[in-house]
């Protein structure tokens, strides 16, 4: 239904509730959001939770099979709110035709989410140069390509961008050394890029979370019975005990685009079940 919000339940199940119901403001009314990496795992529950609220969404993914049915199921609820455009944010070119589509369809934009990500596991001495790049393309390249590229716009509605980094980007662990680099420029990134940006009123804020049940994440933890191991002492390295689900970290998402945040810029948010304080 039109306008809700996550309620999370002692059980730890996510239910949606009308803010109609519950007589509240949607915090998102008439603002458009860009989420890349939007159709699957925690952009697309960000999506979702950005439309709850009121918002206008572009998502943006490279597989454009997966994007057209997330963009069909959420039109089911939210209608022409919500929009799907096939980008691959290595390329420059189709960046810059993903910014057109937003601003020709909803007239500007207030918040992008650099949301778009991957994984390829390996050693340094095992991994070939052809992965290392697609890893730092994507994840560190392509967030700063959509960056530069959405700043005009930003600029005119003094917007916000959200990057989802990860744990790894503060803590090392072996078999996935360009993934680890990726998210560790893209702290810096954000960091710079808060700096350089906020002569514009345009802040820039990051998302940190730990193993979190995306298809990303089911595929670098296996199959079958190794994925249920693997899973299961992962979860027990975590002082809460267990991964998280995307809806644990869209909350977090839709604070810092959104006016609660607005004295913040630079910053990080660990969602990692506290595993950094050990």
């Amino acid at each position: 239904m039109p306008g809700t919000l996550w309620r999370i339940l002692p059980c730890r199940r996510l239910i949606w509730e009308s803010s109609e119901r519950r007589g509240c403001h949607m915090r998102f009314q008439n603002r458009t959001i860009l989420v890349t990496g939007g159709t699957s795992g925690i952009g697309f529950a960000a999506a979702r939770a950005f439309l709850a609220e009121g918002a206008n969404v572009v998502m943006a993914a490279s597989g454009r099979i997966r994007g057209e049915r997330a963009e069909s199921l959420l039109r089911e609820e939210y209608g022409e709110r919500v929009r799907f455009f096939p980008c691959d944010v290595r390329k420059e070119e189709e960046i810059c035709k993903l910014m057109e589509f937003v601003e020709v369809t909803f007239g500007g934009l207030d918040t992008l989410c650099n949301n778009a990500g991957v994984s390829i596991r390996g050693r340094a001495e095992e991994m070939c140069v052809a992965d290392w790049d697609t890893v730092l393309e994507v994840n560190l390249r392509g967030a700063f390509l959509c960056a530069k590229y959405a700043l005009p716009l930003l600029r005119k509605s003094r917007g916000t961008i959200v990057n989802t980094i990860s744990e790894l980007g503060f803590v090392a662990t072996k078999g996935c050394i360009a993934y680890l680099c990726s998210k560790g420029g893209l702290l810096q990134l954000t960091r710079g890029l808060a700096l350089e940006f906020a002569e514009y009123g345009v802040r820039v804020n990051a998302v940190c979370p730990a193993g979190t049940d995306t298809p990303m994440f089911r595929a670098d933890m296996g199959s079958g019975e190794a994925y249920e191991k693997n899973v299961a002492a992962l979860a027990a390295s975590y002082p809460l005990g267990r991964i998280a689900v995307p809806e644990d970290i869209a909350p977090t998402v839709l604070f810092l685009a959104g006016e609660d945040s607005a004295f913040m810029t630079g910053q990080y948010i660990l969602l990692d079940g506290g595993f950094t304080l050990q």
